[in-house]
């Protein structure tokens, strides 16, 4: 008999690197709190956008201003076996969690479903 396994992926971006560590270590904590020892943690390369913006758009085109925002993003993949309605009650309240403390972070979540 092929038992069913759930592999969940939380993609999380933020602009400022300080905020995405501190709730990827709270979303770790709470794992950890469920009994999933099995998450893994991938950094995902950065990335770099830059602006330059015409400071007198009339007279002088030299002077100009350029900025630049960088995004971090961070992979948390974790698998459930998945058997019963109780492990969905617990991931969706899981989630629910996760989502109320995001501050300055976007929190996406991708459901895989393998058999074994």
């Amino acid at each position: 008999m092929k038992t069913k396994y759930v592999v969940v992926q939380l993609r999380i971006k933020s602009y400022h690197p300080v905020y995405l560590n501190q709730y990827v270590s709270l979303i770790e904590q709470k794992l950890r709190e469920n009994g999933i020892f099995n998450s893994s943690q991938i950094f995902l390369p950065k990335k770099i956008e830059r602006f330059t913006v015409l400071r007198s758009p009339h007279v002088d085109k030299k002077a100009r201003d350029q900025f630049e925002r960088v995004t971090c993003n961070r992979l948390i993949s974790f698998t459930l076996v998945q058997n019963s309605t109780q492990d969905h009650l617990f991931l969706s309240r899981l989630l629910s969690t996760f989502a109320q403390k995001a501050l300055g972070v976007d929190l996406r979540v991708k459901y895989l479903t393998k058999y074994n």
